[in-house]
């Protein structure tokens, strides 16, 4: 079954190794095979990974663009101690949680899956710090 992808006018997805732009209207397409696909919205450079959560996302990223499970083995010591520095920083159950399910779809190279978790992560570790300002 092909994924199905609806872009907005002028956004941008990386398809593999191209990068593809909308025109001025939105557009549909379908992807019959498999590839590594991005919306312009998921794409981190290192620079934006300026917190403890973003740069595990940031890990699994490159993960995900490094086009295959044995080529992703070099971001897995990274990955490690930044999720390890983590749950030192904030041992709540829920960023517990959450890392688990990066570190299980990582090992079982879902890739993408570890990146939507990790966009998870992200929104925790704000809200977190959010509360934490104001009390």
């Amino acid at each position: 079954m092909p994924l199905r992808l609806k872009l907005k006018p002028q956004e941008k997805i990386v398809i593999g190794n191209t990068v593809i732009e909308n025109g001025s209207k939105s557009a549909t397409f379908l992807i019959h095979s498999k590839s590594i696909i991005l919306r312009e919205k998921d794409i981190m450079q290192e620079e934006q990974a300026n917190s403890p959560a973003k740069r595990i996302y940031y890990v699994s990223l490159l993960m995900y663009l490094s086009g295959s499970p044995e080529e992703s083995k070099v971001h897995h010591p990274a990955f490690r101690e930044l999720t390890r520095q983590f749950q030192e920083a904030c041992p709540t159950p829920r960023a517990i949680e959450l890392i688990s399910i990066i570190g299980t779809r990582i090992f079982n190279e879902d890739f993408y899956g570890a990146l939507k978790s990790a966009r998870s992560l992200i929104e925790y570790e704000e809200k977190v710090l959010s509360e934490a300002t104001k009390g």
